[in-house]
């Protein structure tokens, strides 16, 4: 049965609200996408995590979850990084690019971030910082009314935007690193319904982002083992956690690597890649021990490209960071 013209103004904000309490449940619980090759995406949560060494990086993540089930999340990220060619390598740049499609819902996001080195206690420690734009959609034209052009449904897109900061800390040693940041420091809210009688605000609390890894090597052996973890937090008792741990063989620049990794709760991964001079390639799939199935698990697929810069200068002491040995 259809709703009379004259309720129209009065569900559609109602429609728009009811809706968006799922949008505001997932930003409270976990807005921020993670991703199986996390220490190769870290600078997307933690802005000095972007250059262990002075080498330019570009980074591609896509990730697709629950595959089994319609509309399932979709996540696409791009970044770029490079130490800048001025003041012995402590001053690094780059851009990254995240688009989220979960449900009806549409998250881009958009950072610059800059990070800056000081050498501690035998090691390196970087400070940085984060800023950029968040934009929302929620596509109303794919709502799914008994009735087709039911005028109680609104119709369009409903979108808003809002500014972003973060900050973080990156301290790393040749064979291990540790970093925290916290992300949406502003807590951005984001305005729905421009326009109608009645809108809705998306509200995205702050997130801290913890994450740690170590590297051990054989002795006389070309084999290496990289335990890992990250946890992702509003600091309200809602977090995802990640704990991987990979085997490598390695042969002068080129290299083998396969591991397992395991979310509390939640799922079980399996990773498999390798790296060819300065390309790395990898493949996770993730089985979920939620009762989602192993057959609705999730893919990620990984690809880098990492190239030493050389601005001229004679590099004393250089050493590459743990995440690429």
């Amino acid at each position: 049965m259809s709703v009379p013209r004259g309720t129209y103004s009065v569900l559609r904000p109602a429609l728009l609200l009811i809706a968006l309490c799922g949008a505001f449940i997932t930003a409270s619980a976990q807005y921020d996408a993670t991703f199986s090759y996390y220490w190769d995406t870290d600078f997307l949560q933690n802005p000095a995590a972007m250059n262990k060494n002075t080498t330019l990086n570009i980074v591609g993540s896509y990730s697709m979850k629950m595959t089994g089930y319609a509309n399932s999340p979709k996540t696409m990220f791009i970044g770029v990084n490079s130490v800048m060619p001025y003041g012995n390598d402590k001053h690094s740049l780059g851009l990254a690019i995240v688009n989220d499609h979960a449900g009806l819902f549409v998250h881009n996001r958009l950072y610059v971030n800059y990070a800056y080195k000081v050498k501690l206690f035998g090691g390196s420690l970087d400070i940085g910082v984060q800023g950029g734009f968040l934009s929302e959609q929620f596509n109303t034209s794919k709502l799914d009314a008994v009735q087709a052009n039911d005028p109680a449904f609104p119709t369009g897109n409903e979108s808003g935007s809002s500014v972003d900061l973060g900050a973080g800390v990156y301290y790393s040693r040749p064979s291990w690193y540790l970093g925290l940041a916290a992300d949406h420091l502003t807590s951005p809210s984001v305005y729905y319904g421009k326009g109608h009688s009645v809108s809705a605000n998306l509200v995205i609390r702050t997130q801290f982002y913890f994450e740690g890894g170590y590297n051990i090597n054989f002795k006389n052996s070309l084999l290496s083992l990289h335990p890992s973890f990250q946890v992702l937090t509003d600091m309200r008792g809602n977090y995802t956690a990640d704990i991987t741990v990979r085997g490598k063989y390695a042969i002068r620049e080129n290299a083998l690597f396969a591991g397992l990794g395991y979310s509390p709760s939640t799922s079980v991964t399996v990773l498999v890649g390798g790296r060819i001079k300065d390309i790395s390639l990898g493949y996770a799939y993730q089985i979920y021990t939620s009762g989602v199935g192993a057959l609705n698990g999730g893919h990620d697929l990984f690809l880098s490209y990492s190239k030493q810069m050389d601005f001229g200068k004679k590099r004393k002491n250089a050493h590459k960071t743990v995440r690429y040995l």
